[in-house]
């Protein structure tokens, strides 16, 4: 155990927040409407060959601090795994097309986050063994426009 005076005589529960970025492309589009329908519902993001985001992704895990390192996780694995769930399964990829998990759904910026909660809760799965969990994904579509998922 570090030797530390109070900071750990009690399990303290904390969060920790990772943030990457990676660009992408999608269009929204249905194919149950017609092309009026789709451009009524999503406008220009509707538009035949797609349009691209530069995301913004916060991946924020919950639990108890080591006491044996004083993390909660170590951010260079979160790094890691972030980049080779996240990045290299979405950075220059058309979420329509070239991401399997998208294929078959309107890839909003809501069901991406849903898909990225999924894929990450089910690698940090072997971390179980410690109090860490997923509480938050985070994706900035643009500097405005955020959507957060909490995996309910």
């Amino acid at each position: 155990m570090l030797h530390m005076n109070a900071p750990l005589q009690r399990k303290r529960k904390i969060y920790v927040t990772r943030t990457i970025g990676f660009n992408a492309a999608h269009r929204l589009f249905n194919p149950d409407f017609s092309d009026q329908e789709n451009h009524k519902i999503y406008g220009k993001c509707s538009n035949e060959h797609g349009h691209g985001h530069n995301y913004e992704l916060e991946i924020t895990l919950y639990g108890t601090i080591d006491p044996q390192t004083g993390f909660l996780f170590d951010l260079k694995q979160l790094k890691s795994i972030l980049e080779e769930e996240i990045t290299e399964r979405f950075d220059h990829k058309h979420l329509n097309f070239d991401v399997r998990e998208m294929q078959d759904c309107v890839p909003t910026t809501e069901l991406l986050a849903v898909v990225i909660w999924d894929i990450l809760d089910l690698r940090l799965q072997q971390f179980n063994n410690r109090e860490i969990t997923l509480y938050e994904v985070k994706i900035y579509e643009t500097g405005k426009n955020a959507v957060r998922y909490l995996g309910q």
